[in-house]
């Protein structure tokens, strides 16, 4: 089963070392429950980098929905200008936010991996050949690689998703703004061995398109909306 719509908001960041137990306790028991109960939303993730990872890249977390509009939608804007006390305490504990609603260019994949390659691409030249490669071969040679169950590219929008909520202004009380991402290319495996060679396969193939950040996840946990029917 592919990504589960036609758009993701895609997140990376960290949270400062105090409050990390309580941000994954929140995520997990509270933020990722209550977003999927907003109309169109599909399925939340929550990936850990491995050891060794910036700080400021330390989580990834995914929400899948029906279509990119969902995220502008008047449901999920109440909930936004709506946190909870707990979701204040745990927004301002964030580090280095970064915040992106995509498109969802190309997906492939059998449900979602214990292990989760991460490649941002920052086009050094024109969008639409970063487009092309971010849609091109990597997929099928990722895909044909043992242990490797999933293959997706999305694209960001620089614009959409940056509403002045009170999420945002908690999420960037630390003096750093939300920063956005052009195009993302996700991978799903069952082991770390697997997953790292086909993130440095894609990220490596990916350079040609401008500047890349790639990033070695372990899955922590995912919900799905019938989840939390």
């Amino acid at each position: 089963m592919p990504l589960l719509g036609s758009g993701v908001l895609a997140n990376w960041g960290g949270v400062t070392p105090e409050a990390e137990a309580d941000y994954n306790a929140w995520h997990s028991l509270e933020h990722l429950p209550e977003r999927l109960r907003v109309p169109g939303f599909r399925r939340g993730r929550r990936c850990q980098a491995v050891a060794g990872t910036d700080p400021r890249l330390a989580y990834f977390m995914a929400y899948e929905v029906e279509a990119t509009p969902v995220l502008t939608s008047p449901p999920y804007l109440a909930r936004l200008n709506d946190p909870t006390a707990w979701t204040r305490r745990i927004l301002s504990a964030y580090v280095a936010p970064c915040r992106t609603v995509c498109t969802v260019l190309a997906s492939r994949g059998l449900g979602v991996g214990g292990w989760l390659g991460t490649v941002q691409i920052a086009p050094s030249g024109a969008r639409e050949a970063a487009r092309a490669l971010a849609t091109g071969p990597w997929i099928d040679a990722a895909m044909a690689m043992p242990g490797i169950i999933g293959a997706h590219a999305v694209e960001g929008d620089e614009t959409l998703g940056q509403q002045p909520t009170a999420e945002k202004r908690f999420r960037e009380s630390r003096g750093e703004p939300d920063r956005t991402v052009a195009f993302a290319l996700l991978i799903d495996g069952l082991d770390q061995a697997t997953t790292a060679a086909a993130l440095a396969m894609a990220a490596g193939m990916s350079e040609a398109a401008g500047a890349v950040t790639a990033t070695l996840y372990r899955t922590q946990h995912v919900l799905t909306r019938e989840d939390v029917a």
